[in-house]
């Protein structure tokens, strides 16, 4: 319901923006692109997300255990069996989407390479326990709205990193980019899904104590949130993507949003969300 009301007031605005400042043909032009957003976002948000995170799908014979992991999962909880797909990322982390009857589960390479057949059976359980409980279209649209804004401020930056191309100030927009987006970015997570979310898909795992402790061998192996969250880990991998592509970025700000990992893996950081 947060999501639903956020994205109506956001569209209002918009459309109000656009009735004050333009006029005639652009006027038209406008209200063209505002609805072809709201399609994108009623009918195409998964598949937005998708191409903002780079994703490729995996075939059954490319990642045989993935792939059999998730037809496990699907079949333990009684839901439609997902489409899989990995995208390179800076951290390792797991996405569930949810656009209607199409789910998708997205990990990143690297989570599949170090985790083992039981271990990715438990992400799978767990983002799927998401579909199970209705609450992964809601992360769905949350993580679309994020993802289309930043993608939207990159763009512009870019355009103007091609007028002026020197690669000092590409970095410097880029890291200024950065600074004034997350707050926002922040902000917009709390008032749409906020720690409630993480709380509840929480409790939704520890009904299951088998997968839940598998999910826990996986927290081993990956790095704590402190470790990703501080000031000097988190503008370490800011620097590192300013010169990469806008795609690069976009994932960057994908990834930097709270993760449910980040509880069930550190309790203690559940203050970060």
């Amino acid at each position: 319901m947060r999501v639903t009301l956020f994205l109506f007031i956001l569209a209002c605005l918009m459309a109000l923006f656009l009735w004050v400042t333009l006029s005639g043909a652009l006027l038209v032009v406008g209200f063209a692109f505002l609805l072809f957003l709201t399609v994108i976002t009623v009918g195409y948000s998964d598949t937005t997300i998708l191409f903002l995170l780079g994703a490729r799908e995996i075939k059954s014979t490319d990642e045989a255990e993935f792939f059999a992991a998730a037809v496990q999962g699907a079949y333990k909880l009684a839901v439609s069996q997902p489409k899989l797909y990995f995208y390179n990322g800076a951290l390792e982390r797991a996405f569930v989407l949810q656009n209607n009857n199409s789910i998708s589960l997205i990990l990143s390479k690297e989570l599949l390479e170090i985790c083992s057949q039981d271990e990715l059976s438990a992400i799978c359980f767990e983002l799927l326990v998401q579909v199970k409980k209705n609450l992964a279209s809601k992360r769905t649209k949350v993580m679309f709205v994020i993802g289309t804004l930043s993608w939207l401020a990159h763009s512009a930056i870019e355009l103007l990193n091609k007028i002026i191309s020197f690669k000092e100030f590409r970095q410097s927009m880029n890291w200024l980019l950065y600074f004034l987006l997350q707050p926002w970015f922040d902000l917009i997570f709390k008032l749409t899904l906020g720690e409630k979310y993480f709380r509840k898909l929480e409790s939704l795992m520890e009904v299951f104590p088998v997968e839940n402790n598998l999910l826990k061998r996986v927290g081993s192996k990956l790095r704590r949130p402190s470790e990703i969250y501080s000031l000097s880990s988190h503008k370490m991998i800011e620097f590192s993507s300013a010169n990469k592509s806008r795609h690069y970025q976009n994932i960057i700000t994908l990834e930097f949003l709270p993760h449910e990992w980040d509880m069930i893996f550190d309790p203690k950081s559940g203050e970060r969300v």
